[in-house]
């Protein structure tokens, strides 16, 4: 939190208890509190780290764009305005969409990162639920003081404490199993919870006794995690400590409701657990992790990229690009892509050969979409064939794809060496386009497949691997890996990871004859299968 916003922050608060806070209820102040000076000193954190990316214009703006916001929050609660409760909500749906951002970039793995991402989004349910307050709308047999706490249960537990285990994961090398589990019951708590008190007092408390002890969990492991600052893990601690205390309140007053008896009024729930949880929670957890400040422990990814998109009609290359005569490969040499996983010199000689002179080979090519894809394939054949792009069909029959294969050349094609390999099936009808090309880093060489879209392109980076004598190529590697493999959606706003693999293993059959299984899987679930028999016997040139 810079001295702007501080001093921002400090007028608004005493403007605000100068006006408001005697005749509002106190809920308001609590509210403030996390508007004012908890979110700000939060943003802060990703300052530095959104302007070291391409995210940095969005997180330069919500600094900038903080003062007006949070006046709007202070003089929503002072004139009890819906239009400067709607500045506050806009900017909330801001931060969200700074957490979303972050989130397609990277995909949704490592967990502590999904954290951290969830509790930006969150924030816009806070703004939300702030909105429908000032504006005296009814929720659902809700009274105004319950949306107002359901406000407050956004800016505080459901933003900062996923946050707060996004940095201690990032702290820790690796991600273990109590972690996940831990963080993923935090991590749909709001929702949850939320669920429970609008439609089941009993789903209610067994999803508070599942976030308790997923918050002693958290406990523990702060206690385990090393620190490089002995003061900031010694607050850390006991912001969890005090956590483990105040979330049994929230247990009491779950069971009650579920009994219908009292252990704790409303009202005490308020006052202790608000000031407690403000003051005793967030404020020293927050300040362990500014002075710790975990980095993101993710490599930046900075491989090469095709910027070649494509439109709502046939994707192709220029005929005079086309160079018939020419031997050309999907590499120049196989050994191109040699590293730590692969050595091209343990490849079946005939895998080599369809690598390095494709055109040489005859395929065919049995289709196998599984049955949940199949109605969203029949839907989107249509467009598939306009495009001439991923028009594979969807019958198991195996038919030949003939084809050719040239060099590329575009002005806004950044790789070297580009070949474009255009796919028919035997009506005549374009199948597949794709740009091939490779790229390599200190310990591998990747293949670098972009595929144009309609005003994007998919992009497979995929990394080599020995299997005996066969050839694999995987988008997704053991875990820790800090390579460039994975698929990407490139487009003219954002380079985003897409929760999909995909993988080659092709397998000599002969000198002459190979196969090759191709797979792709959606959130780890199968959805495409196709098989290939690659053959160079009695092979005619296919045009």
């Amino acid at each position: 939190m810079n001295k702007w916003h501080l001093t921002f922050s400090l007028i608004f608060m005493a403007y605000f208890i100068a006006t408001r806070l005697i005749t509002g209820p106190i809920a308001e102040f609590f509210v403030l509190i996390a508007i004012l000076f908890f979110l700000p000193a939060a943003l802060h954190f990703f300052e530095k780290e959104g302007k070291s990316q391409k995210a940095g214009v969005l997180i330069d703006f919500l600094m900038k764009a903080f003062p007006l916001a949070a006046l709007c929050a202070t003089a929503a609660f002072i004139y009890h305005s819906v239009w400067f409760a709607s500045g506050w909500a806009l900017y909330t749906f801001l931060l969200a969409l700074f957490g979303f951002a972050r989130l397609l970039k990277r995909g949704i793995f490592p967990l502590h990162e999904l954290m951290i991402d969830g509790a930006w989004m969150y924030i816009a349910l806070g703004g939300l639920w702030f909105w429908l307050y000032t504006a005296d709308i009814q929720v659902m047999t809700f009274s105004p003081l319950i949306v107002l706490l359901t406000a407050i249960h956004f800016h505080y537990s459901a933003f900062f404490i996923p946050l707060f285990y996004g940095f201690l994961g990032r702290q820790r090398t690796k991600e273990p199993t109590l972690y996940k589990a831990a963080g993923w019951v935090i991590l749909l708590s709001p929702v949850m919870i939320a669920l429970g008190i609008s439609f089941s007092r009993l789903f209610d408390t067994f999803s508070v006794i599942l976030y308790v002890i997923s918050l002693y969990m958290y406990g523990i492991l702060c206690v385990k995690t090393r620190f490089r600052s002995t003061l900031a893990k010694g607050l850390v601690v006991f912001s969890s400590f005090v956590l483990m205390g105040t979330i049994v309140l929230s247990l009491l007053y779950s069971t009650g409701m579920l009994m219908r008896v009292t252990y704790i009024s409303i009202d005490q729930m308020i006052w202790f657990h608000g000031s407690i949880n403000a003051f005793f929670v967030i404020l020293p957890g927050l300040i362990g992790w500014l002075i710790e400040r975990p980095k993101d422990q993710l490599k930046q990814k900075n491989f090469p990229i095709s910027q070649v998109h494509g439109r709502f009609h046939m994707i192709s290359f220029q005929e005079e690009s086309v160079h018939d005569t020419e031997k050309l490969g999907l590499v120049d040499s196989l050994d191109d892509l040699n590293g730590t996983t692969f050595s091209a010199n343990k490849v079946s000689p005939v895998i080599r050969r369809f690598y390095e002179n494709p055109m040489a080979f005859t395929l065919k090519a049995a289709v196998h979409f599984h049955w949940w894809m199949r109605p969203f394939v029949c839907l989107l054949q249509p467009v598939f064939k306009r495009i001439g792009q991923l028009h594979l069909g969807s019958s198991r029959i195996p038919y030949e794809m003939k084809g050719r294969l040239t060099r590329f050349q575009h002005p806004k094609e950044e790789r070297e060496h580009v070949r474009a390999w255009i796919r028919h099936n035997e009506k005549g009808e374009q199948v597949f386009f794709a740009l091939y090309a490779q790229h390599q880093d200190v310990a591998a060489g990747y293949m670098n497949i972009a595929l144009p879209l309609p005003y994007s392109q998919l992009t497979a980076i995929l990394k080599p691997f020995n299997e005996k004598e066969d050839f694999l190529l995987k988008s997704t590697c053991p875990k820790g890996s800090t390579g460039d493999e994975g698929l990407y959606l490139h487009t003219p706003f954002i380079t985003m990871t897409l929760p999909m693999e995909e993988s080659f293993h092709m397998k000599a059959e002969t000198d002459k004859r190979l196969t090759a299984l191709h797979q792709m899987k959606l959130f780890g679930i199968p959805f495409l299968t196709i098989r290939y028999h690659i053959d160079s016997e009695n092979h005619h040139v296919s045009q």
